[in-house]
C-alpha cells in the first residue's frame, strides 16, 4: 500500500484506465466512451514532487451532440516516485529519506496533503469567476484506500506555468493578488469546517526537521556563491536561524492577533501560476495541497518573492498588499473584513521572514544546483534566481530586526 512502488496503472501509478474512464463518466453524466486513441502525457516532470500530473487526451466516442465533452483533462495522482529519483540520485549518507519507515511516513503526508486540495476543491464549488480550474472529480484516499487517491481537474488551453528563472512584470502580480483577494473573500462569506482544511499544515510538515538540517539547506549557498558580502550575510541568517526554526507563525499569526482567518494556499511559487500564453494574463492558481487557515498576504509574499526581481519586489510590496486586500474587500458582499489595510501591513511584516526563509531554503536546496555540463542558457536562469534568493535574504535580516524593533516598542507602551 506504499505510494513510492511502481504499479500498472497511469503514470506509473495504482490509477487505471477503467477507474478513470468510471468516473470522468460519472462525473459529467455522459453515455460517451474513451476512445482507442485515448492517451496520457506526464506534464508533471521536474515541476513537483508529491504526485504524477498526466495531461489526458479522451477521445471521446459517442459524444452526443451538445454534450460539450472536454477533449483533453489534468488528471493528478498522488505518488513519492518523482521525490524517489530525487532522492536517489543522492550518494547514500546523504538522501533525505533511508528507510521504509520514512517512505511511509511520507506516503501518509502525500495522503494528507491530497486530501487537503480534493476537500479546497470542494470547498471553493460554491462559488464563481475564481482563477482556479474547475474540478471534474476528487477521491480523497480512506482510511482503507491507501494508493487510490485522485483529482481531475480542467485543462487550462493556451497556458502555460511562470516560472522562477524568469523576472515576471509587477503587471503580473498585481492581478494574482486580486485573484487572491477575492479567493480570501469566500472564506470569509462561507466557513471552512472540512477537518483536512483545519489542520496545522506548517506544524504537520517541520515535525521530523532537525535545527542542524534546516541550517544545512542555507550553508549550501556558498558552494554557489562564495563571496565574502554572501559570507557575511549567511553568518547573519545562520544566527537567526533558531528563532525561526519550527515556527509555526504562518499558521497561527491570525490567532494570536485575534483576527479571523482566510484559506491560504501555502505554496503559491511561480510553477503554480498558470498564464496566457498570448498575452502572460492570470489564467489559474493550481496546486491547493498545502491550504491552510492563516492570514492572505502568506500567499501574496510567496509569489512575490518567486516571480519579482529584487528591485521590483522592494519597490511594489506595499502597492501589492493594498491591491489584495481591495480585491478581498470589493467581494465580501456586505460581510466584515477582518483587519484593515493598516493591520495587514503590520502583519505583512511579522510574516515576511518566515515566508522568506520558507522560500529562500527550498530556493537553495532544490533550484540552485546547476549540472556539469551546464549551457550559457542554464546558467543565466541560476543568475536569476540566485538574485532574488540573495535580495529576499537580505530583507531577512532587514524586516527581522525591524519587527524586533517595534515588538518592543508596543511591549513598552503595554
Amino acid at each position: 500500500m506504499s505510494l513510492h512502488e511502481i504499479r500498472d496503472g497511469l503514470l506509473e501509478t495504482a490509477v487505471t484506465w477503467d477507474a478513470f474512464e468510471k468516473r470522468i463518466r460519472s462525473a459529467l453524466y455522459t453515455e460517451a466512451t474513451l476512445g482507442a486513441n485515448k492517451s496520457v502525457v506526464d506534464i508533471g516532470e521536474g515541476n513537483g514532487f508529491a504526485s504524477r500530473c498526466g495531461l489526458i487526451t479522451c477521445d471521446w466516442v459517442e459524444d452526443a451532440e451538445g454534450d460539450n465533452l472536454p477533449k483533453r483533462v489534468v488528471l493528478k495522482i498522488p505518488s513519492a516516485l518523482p521525490f524517489l529519483k530525487l532522492n536517489n540520485a543522492l550518494p547514500k549518507g546523504h538522501r533525505m529519506i533511508e528507510s521504509e519507515e520514512g517512505w511511509e511516513a511520507m506516503g501518509d503526508k502525500l495522503r494528507g496533503v491530497h486530501n487537503t486540495e480534493v476537500a479546497t476543491y470542494d470547498f471553493f464549488e460554491d462559488f464563481e469567476g475564481l482563477a482556479l480550474p474547475k474540478k471534474y472529480y476528487g477521491k480523497p484516499f480512506g482510511t482503507i484506500d491507501k494508493i487510490g487517491g485522485e483529482i481531475c481537474l480542467e485543462y487550462m488551453e493556451n497556458a502555460r506555468m511562470m516560472n522562477f528563472h524568469e523576472k515576471h512584470s509587477v503587471e503580473s502580480v498585481k492581478q494574482i493578488a486580486r485573484a487572491l483577494g477575492k479567493i480570501q473573500a469566500c472564506s470569509l462569506k462561507k466557513e471552512p469546517s472540512a477537518p483536512a482544511l483545519l489542520k496545522d499544515f506548517v506544524d504537520e510538515f517541520s515535525k521530523n526537521a532537525t535545527l542542524e538540517s534546516y541550517s544545512g539547506m542555507f550553508k549550501s549557498i556558498l558552494l554557489v556563491d562564495f563571496s565574502p558580502k554572501t559570507a557575511e550575510l549567511m553568518g547573519k541568517i545562520g544566527a537567526i536561524l533558531p528563532d525561526y526554526f519550527k515556527s509555526t507563525l504562518m499558521s497561527t499569526l491570525h490567532k494570536e492577533m485575534g483576527v479571523r482567518p482566510v484559506l491560504v494556499n501555502g505554496d503559491l511559487r511561480t510553477e503554480n501560476v498558470l498564464i496566457n500564453k498570448d498575452n502572460g494574463d492570470l489564467a489559474a492558481l493550481i496546486d491547493w495541497q498545502c491550504t491552510h487557515l492563516g492570514v492572505g498576504v502568506e500567499d501574496l509574499h510567496r509569489i512575490s518573492l518567486f516571480a519579482l526581481s529584487t528591485e521590483d519586489r522592494r519597490s511594489s510590496t506595499g502597492m501589492l498588499v493594498e491591491e489584495m486586500y481591495k480585491g478581498m474587500v470589493n467581494n465580501l458582499d456586505g460581510a466584515e473584513p477582518p483587519y484593515s489595510l493598516e493591520k495587514l501591513l503590520f502583519l505583512s511584516d511579522l510574516l515576511f521572514p518566515h515566508c522568506a526563509l520558507y522560500f529562500a531554503g527550498g530556493a537553495i536546496a532544490f533550484n540552485l544546483r546547476l549540472k556539469d555540463n551546464a549551457n550559457e542558457e542554464e546558467k543565466e536562469r541560476r543568475k536569476v534566481k540566485l538574485e532574488k534568493v540573495i535580495g529576499a535574504l537580505e530583507d531577512i535580516i532587514e524586516v527581522h530586526e525591524k519587527n524586533i524593533e517595534v515588538l518592543i516598542f508596543h511591549t513598552t507602551l503595554s
